[in-house]
């Protein structure tokens, strides 16, 4: 499995490519990031979660797993949506606050 997590948004409009985690290997992280994919059942969220936030971060996690890919966008806006998709990728990314 392979998680990739861009960020864009903020006061001053950037995008950054924060990295890219594969599980393969079969790590205690890599077990954790795809317990936290499974727990949130990914592949069946929406494409966006939560509302638009002015100057807000607006993060968007890429999973493929096998033939499965989807993607899910989220404001960092501290909804419960949110604050599941922001755990996955503080899991991968850890220099998200």
């Amino acid at each position: 499995m392979q998680i990739r997590v861009t960020r864009t948004g903020g006061f001053a409009g950037i995008t950054e490519d924060l990295g890219t985690f594969d599980t393969v290997g079969h790590t205690p992280l890599a077990a954790r990031v795809e317990e936290a994919v499974r727990q949130i059942d990914f592949f069946n969220l929406p494409e966006t979660v939560g509302g638009i936030g002015a100057d807000m971060f607006r993060y968007e996690i890429t999973v493929s797993d096998g033939p499965r890919r989807h993607t899910v966008s989220f404001v960092d806006d501290g909804s419960a949506e949110g604050n599941k998709l922001r755990h996955l990728a503080q899991l991968i990314t850890p220099q998200i606050p």
